[in-house]
Parts: C-alpha cells; sequence; structure tokens
C-alpha cells in the first residue's frame, strides 16, 4: 500500500507551484490501511508514507532559499506532521458509509490544515498580490487538497460499494 500510495503521488494530475498536487486518490492506500487494519497500523504505514514524501520532496523545498528554521518546521508541518495525519480516518471505523465518508473527510481536512498551518507560519509573505497570508494559505492549499479530498471520498465510496470485506470489518 505504500509503494502504491507513494506511485499515486509521484503521477499528479495537477501539480500546484510552489508543491503540493491534486492527484488520483494517493492517500487512498493509506486510508485504507486504517479503515482495515485500524489506528494501530495506520499509525505507523501514515508515518512511513509522510517520511517517503519527505524524500521526493526534499530537494524542492531545499531550491527554496529558506532559514533553517522556516527549513526544518517546514519539513516537521508540510511533510511529518501532514502525511501522518491520514491515519486519522481509522478511528471512525467502516461499520457504516456514512463513517467512512466522515473518516476520509476528516482526514484530508487535517492534512489541508497542516498545510494551511505550514503556509501561514512560513510562506505568508510570498502570498500574491492583493492577498492577506491568511487567505493566500486558505486559497493556495485549498486549491489542492480540496479536489483532492474530493477524489479520495469518491475512490473510498466505491471500493467501499463493490467489496465486502471493507464493510464486514
Amino acid at each position: 500500500m505504500l509503494a502504491l500510495a507513494t506511485v499515486l503521488s509521484i503521477f499528479p494530475t495537477i501539480r500546484a507551484p510552489l508543491d503540493g498536487s491534486i492527484t488520483v486518490g494517493s492517500m487512498v492506500p493509506i486510508m485504507l490501511i486504517s479503515f482495515l487494519y485500524g489506528v494501530r497500523w495506520g499509525i505507523p504505514v501514515s508515518i512511513g508514507y509522510s517520511f517517503i514524501q519527505l524524500l521526493l520532496g526534499i530537494s524542492a523545498v531545499a531550491s527554496w532559499g529558506l532559514t533553517p528554521g522556516v527549513f526544518v518546521g517546514c519539513i516537521f508541518i508540510d511533510y511529518i506532521l501532514a502525511f501522518s495525519v491520514i491515519c486519522v480516518c481509522g478511528f471512525f471505523g467502516t461499520k457504516s458509509l456514512r463513517n467512512v465518508i466522515i473518516g476520509t473527510i476528516v482526514s484530508g481536512l487535517l492534512r489541508y490544515f497542516c498545510h494551511f498551518l505550514s503556509g501561514l507560519l512560513f510562506f505568508g509573505s510570498w502570498a500574491a498580490e492583493g492577498f492577506s497570508p491568511l487567505t493566500w494559505a486558505i486559497a493556495y492549499n485549498g486549491a489542492f487538497m480540496i479536489p483532492d479530498t474530493i477524489i479520495c471520498v469518491i475512490v473510498i465510496c466505491a471500493l467501499y460499494r463493490f467489496f465486502p470485506r471493507f464493510k464486514a470489518l
């Protein structure tokens, strides 16, 4: 599942200029681990995924000319924390489609919040003209995280509907 999530993240449908992308459900394999095997397995898998994403994105972040403090903060919030929270969906269980949808949305929103927080704290000075750091962080990160979360909800709903094992847990 880590390999599948990584491959899905490597081939985004749309890539944002300062990192971030809309993928074809790259969070879904990590969410499946959390839904099917619980948060006990979801935590180490999502943390592992966060380090894979960090390794894939570190060269881009290093090229932005960040101060050491901002660089470390960006790594922690934008990579380690943002991708580690994906496992939270497992707390909602698979007893109903409603629980699965809510869990998927909460995971996506938590990841969005991490990227938003990083944008607000570390990249507010990069805001486009006419934007405050707050509105820039909301808009920039929402432009890829909201569609990516919607795609994950659609894929998870399809998996829930068509695979009986998903519902049995």
